[in-house]
């Protein structure tokens, strides 16, 4: 097995000797490119699509890498392509599993039977949604999967077009659930900082700000805190 010194000179030899060297160096020009626009622009939906962008442009750098090399068993490239699979594969499928335990562990019954419009309103937002309530007297709601969870402490003190806010807000959440863990994967297989989190929650927001207006989500939001 080679050494991680004896690896990083096949990577430097196979790079420079490589046909693709521009290739590679133009996705890493892009990856650059992408993330000063990234850290200047303060359009959420344009931060949010300059960072999948300059991921998904290291990413090729990183590929086009790999297929440069011509050293045999090189164990780095082993042990990451092991961990892109694994992690890929959690990826997909914990989240269509993992609100089945959240209803589970919270003890969650379906809202529905206290509430008889958040379902049908939830559904006109997000297909095949569901919502469940949980005991708990601390207001707050999250989504996960298929499905929005709210506390009982939530629905006692809020009124109903404040909680539509709220819903509003967590289905924005599950109509892009299959997009953040891919931005937060691409983040992890190319070693930088996912931050995008508060953008995502400024344009949930302003989703819910769509749907039922400002003062109801000012005055859920004042509740929150």
């Amino acid at each position: 097995m080679k050494s991680i010194t004896d690896e990083l000179v096949c990577y430097a030899t196979c790079i420079n000797n490589s046909e693709l060297l521009p290739m590679i160096l133009f996705f890493i020009g892009a990856s650059l490119l992408l993330f000063m626009f990234y850290m200047k622009t303060q359009t959420p939906i344009h931060r949010i699509i300059s960072f999948a962008g300059a991921q998904t442009s290291m990413v090729g750098a990183i590929a086009a890498t790999f297929s440069t090399m011509e050293c045999s068993r090189m164990f780095t490239i082993e042990v990451y392509l092991a961990y892109v699979s694994i992690s890929t594969g959690i990826m997909i499928f914990l989240p269509g599993l993992y609100y089945k335990i959240l209803i589970k562990r919270h003890n969650a019954r379906p809202i529905s039977e206290i509430v008889d419009w958040a379902d049908e309103f939830v559904n006109t937002l997000a297909n095949d949604s569901q919502v469940y309530y949980f005991d708990s007297a601390i207001p707050k709601a999250f989504a996960s999967g298929k499905t929005i969870f709210v506390s009982v402490g939530m629905l006692e003190i809020f009124n109903e077009q404040e909680l539509k806010a709220v819903l509003a807000h967590e289905a924005w959440h599950l109509r892009h659930n299959n997009k953040t863990p891919i931005l937060r994967q691409l983040s992890l297989m190319t070693f930088t900082k996912y931050r995008p989190k508060q953008e995502l929650e400024l344009m949930a927001d302003r989703f819910a700000e769509e749907i039922v207006g400002k003062v109801p989500l000012e005055s859920a939001r004042e509740k929150l805190i």
